[in-house]
């Protein structure tokens, strides 16, 4: 049966993981503004950032079994989803930061709270530098052609957070280092993070 995943539960997963251990806290943005994105980031009151939280999922299958007859058998080949996935929510979070910050004047900050068990922060990583990253470290061109669908989202988006929702873990910070301006800086220092060991 389809699990239907909640925008609360989520909100509540990154506020715990990422945001209140640093005295950050979330205070959603009125609809009605466009297409903006869900939240500022406040540290006593002051607005420091944007928040965009997107929950990928695949319920491909179990929409298929939802609707299958007794003894139907149901599923088969299709193509990898998961790329394409990252990809389109990627841009449309960065269509949203646009929306209400366009001057840049603070960092938007990009929340994943993955549903889909078949995909992970490698898969963002691949989809946003292109690279396939082993686990020796060597990096081999996998995907060029989607990175460069990202060419308007690296300039946006300060980073990417990804977070397994079902172990209730973040999985990897993505610091993007070709944003325009650059908050890295600013960004690691609110996330409590080391600017020196940023690497991709």
């Amino acid at each position: 049966m389809t699990q239907i995943n909640t925008e609360a539960v989520d909100q509540k997963q990154v506020e715990d993981l990422i945001f209140n251990p640093h005295g950050l806290t979330l205070q959603k943005i009125k609809r009605g503004l466009g297409r903006s994105p869900d939240f500022q980031v406040l540290l006593n009151g002051t607005p420091v950032a944007y928040c965009e939280l997107k929950s990928p999922q695949d319920d491909w299958l179990d929409k298929l079994l939802d609707q299958a007859k007794p003894c139907e058998i149901v599923g088969g080949a299709r193509n990898d989803p998961v790329f394409n996935r990252i990809q389109r929510l990627t841009n449309k979070a960065a269509t949203q930061f646009q929306s209400i910050n366009p001057n840049r004047v603070l960092p938007n900050i990009l929340c994943f709270v993955n549903h889909d068990n078949s995909s992970s922060y490698a898969d963002l990583r691949e989809v946003f530098t292109g690279f396939f990253h082993t686990s020796d470290g060597s990096r081999h061109l996998t995907m060029p052609h989607v990175a460069s669908g990202l060419s308007r989202a690296k300039q946006e988006i300060d980073v990417c957070i990804w977070i397994n929702s079902l172990n209730n873990k973040i999985e990897g910070y993505l610091f993007n280092q070709n944003a325009t301006p650059s908050f890295l800086s600013q960004v690691c220092n609110l996330l409590g993070q080391s600017l020196s060991n940023i690497k991709h």
